[in-house]
């Protein structure tokens, strides 16, 4: 099957044929009217509850025909090509004939000058090869990104990157939510901060357009760290079978801190394999309970620190607990429920959890476009539910509209995926996959992946009181000198919480080193002589799964 995508013309071709126009290393791609996208925009919103953010253009072209050329001092050899399109907010770039050779690595950056922060994903390497030979990169701010490979003299073979598209976005590349929602790494977080490393941000593209939905990872039975994702089926459901391979699954998006403008950690895998869904889309929606599995296809590092969520599908309601989500694709939000979740009929009879949000300490956090499929949990810190649809927002919609921060969501409810009676074979059914050894059990804890005692779990499975049992912050654990010259600093930990493992990051989110103390220990000095100058994230983790991030200055 192939994508169906929006018509275009390269302005050129033809390398000199339109020397005012094109370049050797500068291809402009026509795009419909930016209006009349933001018009089709808003009907998805309107008819289909989809959060859209772009347009896919048709735009094939071998990228080494059109990039410049050149050898490096150091016997490198670059390729450069820039890719604009007028007045679009955000771009990104997809490929149907992609192969990287060991040695070689694929960078995606925005138009120098243009933002205070040059904007970059990559370098992109040969672990990103697939069979399918189809990927996609990241979506890149401004109107013009520009793309560098480089191949080192001593690599085996020649790249492939073929481009089919490129996706143009009108929307969501800022990543803006409205201002009542709460940061994951604000205090309603503290005690969820295993929940937050389950929950993801997808990027779906399907029928033409770019779409922005949320899923988490998902445990099963077996405790075997299948790469298992939750999500909503109406945010997918018009996928074609060569699409999954575009689908972009988004870790660790989130801000460093309550309020903050940084986000580092952020990893992306590019291409899911179906498993199973409710197949309930109808004219009205939906008339089922709305779920989605798929599987990652490519193997998630664990330096990535993946969290593997756990359910509860035996019916039970959540009486207080939080939902975890990226409104707007934006970074990860949570919102507090401090009342029973109470049984709703929006798709088949039963099949969903309406829930109420309530005001905290720091807003009033609710669900936007792009919220679907998040889950939603339990006390028990277990997923009840998967997020369909609801009439939550940050404003009153005004007399008639019913929405605002007091009106109600509506989650699938995990008993019904679980095995009710979605328009699905019986094989079909949740249970099949999450259960796959029928052992009937129907209550999950989450776990880290690792090679700890517990299954998947240098951490261990995450309990209700195991996760809230400490919290880390400022004043929690500390970094002693800061800033820090030169020589060693010393990290203090809390009494009862001894440190397993840190992280250090790089101002740009790389990640540097990661240590284990051969000691359980609650304090450890770090020598940090052989780190550049500037701004350093220190990240540690506690024997129970608990994380935290300070900033270290070296001057």
């Amino acid at each position: 099957m192939k994508l169906k995508l929006v018509s275009s013309v390269l302005l050129c071709l033809v390398m000199g044929m339109i020397s005012n126009v094109f370049s050797a290393q500068n291809v402009s791609v026509i795009a419909p009217l930016f209006s009349d996208i933001v018009e089709k925009v808003e009907k998805e919103a309107e008819l289909n509850g989809r959060d859209m953010a772009g347009i896919v253009i048709e735009s094939e072209m071998d990228f080494f025909d059109f990039a410049s050329f050149e050898v490096l001092e150091n016997g490198v050899s670059e390729w450069i090509l820039d890719i604009e399109s007028i007045a679009a907010l955000g771009l990104c770039v997809y490929f149907n004939d992609f192969h990287i050779p060991s040695g070689g690595s694929l960078l995606f950056q925005s138009e120098a000058g243009v933002f205070s922060t040059l904007y970059q994903e990559g370098p992109v390497r040969s672990e990103e090869n697939n069979a399918h030979g189809r990927w996609a990169s990241g979506d890149i701010p401004g109107d013009q990104i520009r793309i560098i490979y480089r191949q080192a003299a001593s690599s085996i073979g020649s790249a492939r990157l073929g481009i089919m598209g490129i996706g143009y976005f009108v929307r969501g590349v800022s990543r803006g939510s409205d201002d009542c929602e709460v940061d994951v790494m604000c205090p309603e977080g503290d005690s969820w901060q295993c929940e937050r490393d389950a929950a993801v941000r997808l990027r779906v593209t399907q029928d033409g357009g770019i779409y922005y939905c949320s899923g988490s990872m998902v445990n099963n039975t077996e405790y075997d760290c299948r790469q298992l994702l939750l999500s909503a089926f109406h945010c997918a459901d018009a996928v074609d079978e060569d699409e999954w391979a575009y689908l972009k699954v988004r870790y660790n998006y989130e801000y460093n801190e309550c309020g903050g403008t940084v986000s580092i950690n952020s990893h992306a895998r590019t291409g899911v394999i179906p498993l199973t869904n409710s197949n309930d889309a109808s004219n009205q929606g939906f008339n089922g309970s709305d779920f989605l599995l798929v599987e990652v296809e490519d193997a998630i590092p664990e330096t990535w620190n993946p969290f593997y969520a756990g359910f509860d599908a035996s019916g039970e309601t959540g009486h207080i607990g939080v939902g975890i989500h990226h409104p707007s694709g934006d970074r990860k939000k949570i919102s507090n429920y401090t009342n029973p979740l109470t049984s709703y009929n929006i798709g088949g009879a039963g099949s969903h959890w309406r829930v109420y949000w309530a005001a905290t300490e720091t807003n009033h956090g609710v669900t936007e476009g792009g919220s679907s499929g998040s889950p939603i949990f339990s006390e028990n810190h277990h997923i009840v539910g998967t997020l369909s649809s609801g009439l939550s927002a940050c404003v009153n919609g005004g007399a008639g509209n019913g929405t605002g921060p007091y009106a109600p969501d509506f989650y699938g409810k995990m008993s019904y995926h679980w095995d009710g009676p979605n328009p699905i074979s019986a094989s079909q059914k949740l249970k099949n996959f999450l259960d796959p050894s029928g052992s009937g059990q129907t209550i999950v804890n989450g776990s880290y992946v690792g090679e700890g005692d517990q299954p998947c779990g240098n951490f261990g499975a995450c309990s209700a009181t195991e996760a809230a049992g400490l919290v880390l912050d400022s004043q929690g654990w500390s970094i002693s000198p800061n800033p820090a010259s030169s020589g060693s600093v010393e990290i203090t930990m809390p009494t009862g919480a001894p440190l397993v493992e840190l992280r250090v990051y790089d101002a740009s989110g790389r990640l540097l080193e990661s240590l284990m103390p051969d000691l359980i220990s609650e304090s450890l000095s770090l020598d940090v002589s052989h780190l550049s100058k500037g701004l350093h994230f220190f990240t540690v983790r506690t024997s129970d799964g608990t994380s935290s991030t300070l900033k270290l200055v070296i001057d």
